[in-house]
């Protein structure tokens, strides 16, 4: 082990060099400004390295594991990386840009920063959109005083804050850097201080907690969480004026589809309008008093790529992803409230395919109780009777997809909800015809949370001076 360092200013640099036997040298080298620390034949005469780590790449990953661990705890300061024949060099730069040199896969444009002050301790996270997660905590990490530690109180806060922007079992792309007075935090609990002791962790947690939802409502806005609740609003079909079997309004129908889709919209449109439902009742008296933005000023422009609706409203330029729009809508109707159910003539009998998912998808049944499914467990085998009424033909299919795409883990029933609506919603190859679209565009200017619910943006908005920045009609 050689470490050689040389203090800015000064006249000569020093060398502390280790053997793996005897006593350490220290002498007066010439070098530049800096630190350089250099490791050679690590473990090479243990048999213990020569059992676990038998090749050379085996070993560069592990080493450059905590290579990657340092270069994040200190992105003003220049790190460079070589193994054999490769090399890299990350040069100092900001918490965002370094994550993005260090995970290539995490686009630099999809990073945003929040730093906040609690409980004496100073938080800053740097998170991904919802629209970026994983199955598993790869990009979910806490450092304290700038060394990476499974702290799990903090990790279970970041997790609980998205969690209501990610479908279920999804993961959050979430790196949070907090320094705390070192009088307060113990990392000689572990032999290679790979974990830490906070001293009166709980103010921080709560206060962190609380300051970052504030933040993520702000930005992303507030998402549907506890399906238990009634979210749903009188506007949730504002302006759906055509009536049950009145699509003829062009060649093909509003929906461009087959006669069991547009039988579909029929039961959906008969379902919210009709004031003897459970469902349409419910959301008429949660909705009430709800105050409504005027939806009715924007223009229609056309359509873009296949499934993108393009229109104008005041000074922005909005494109609108019709599936995404249409999923976010079947998401929250599906929410909402009760829905009436469809008896089935022959009941669907299926099976899970292991008792961990057997589990899952009994702890789900209440949700979908409520959704309309009717489902009784019989030993390993589920008897759906019925389905949500407004869902048709299609509440079987989506059931089945939602199973089979594995939405059945932390909230199996958030899942399910999930994958049901998308498989409901017009899809990317039906076109709707210009009065369908602007019906479409209306319900989607009233969401209180213009996102699919897999985290997805419905939309992209460019307002007037950035599309004159854009053709250098005005100077950047």
């Amino acid at each position: 082990l050689e470490m050689t360092s040389k203090e800015p200013g000064s006249e000569t640099a020093w060398r502390l060099r280790q053997e793996t036997a005897g006593e350490p040298s220290l002498e007066p080298v010439a070098s530049r400004d800096g630190t350089t620390v250099t490791v050679k034949g690590l473990f090479g005469s243990f048999p213990a390295r020569r059992q676990f780590l038998k090749r050379p790449p085996s070993e560069a990953l592990l080493c450059r594991q905590v290579f990657v661990e340092r270069a994040l705890a200190h992105p003003g300061i220049t790190f460079s990386w070589g193994s054999g024949t490769e090399s890299e060099r990350y040069p100092a730069a900001s918490l965002e840009e370094r994550i993005a040199l260090l995970y290539r896969e995490i686009p630099r444009t999809i990073l945003s920063r929040y730093e906040i002050e609690a409980g004496g301790a100073s938080f800053t996270t740097v998170y991904a959109d919802p629209s970026f997660h994983r199955k598993d905590r790869k990009y979910l990490q806490v450092f304290v005083n700038r060394r990476r530690v499974p702290e799990w109180g903090f990790l279970g806060s970041l997790e609980y804050a998205f969690s209501e922007y990610l479908p279920g079992g999804m993961k959050p792309c979430a790196f949070l850097f907090i320094e705390i007075d070192p009088s307060q935090a113990d990392f000689n609990i572990h032999p290679a201080k790979r974990e830490v002791r906070i001293k009166n962790p709980e103010p921080m947690k709560s206060g962190f907690y609380s300051g970052l939802r504030a933040q993520l409502h702000s930005v992303l806005g507030s998402g549907p969480s506890d399906m238990s609740t009634s979210i749903a609003r009188e506007s949730s079909f504002p302006g759906f004026n055509p009536q049950p079997g009145t699509y003829a309004i062009g060649p093909g129908g509003a929906f461009a589809n087959s006669a069991a889709d547009r039988a579909f919209w029929d039961r959906l449109q008969t379902t919210v309008h009709n004031p003897s439902s459970g469902w349409a009742a419910s959301q008429r008296e949660a909705g009430s008093g709800v105050e409504i933005s005027d939806t009715s000023s924007f223009h229609y422009l056309g359509r873009a790529f296949g499934p993108f609706l393009v229109f104008a409203k005041g000074d922005e330029l909005f494109i609108l992803d019709q599936h995404a729009a249409h999923e976010r809508i079947l998401y929250d109707e599906i929410t909402a409230g009760t829905s009436t159910s469809q008896p089935l003539l022959v009941p669907f009998v299926f099976e899970g395919e292991s008792d961990g998912e057997e589990a899952r998808l009994k702890k789900a049944l209440p949700e979908l109780e409520r959704m309309g499914y009717r489902i009784e467990a019989s030993n390993s085998s589920f008897i759906v009777s019925g389905i949500p009424s407004f869902l048709g033909d299609k509440g079987m299919p989506a059931l089945m997809d939602a199973f089979k795409e594995g939405n059945l883990d932390d909230n199996p029933a958030k899942g399910i909800m999930a994958s049901i609506a998308c498989h409901a919603a017009v899809k990317d190859g039906e076109p709707l015809d210009d009065s369908a679209a602007k019906v479409l565009i209306e319900k989607a200017l009233v969401l209180p949370f213009p996102r699919c619910p897999h985290g997805r943006p419905i939309w992209v908005r460019l307002d007037r001076t950035s599309l004159y920045r854009m053709v250098g009609r005005i100077p950047v």
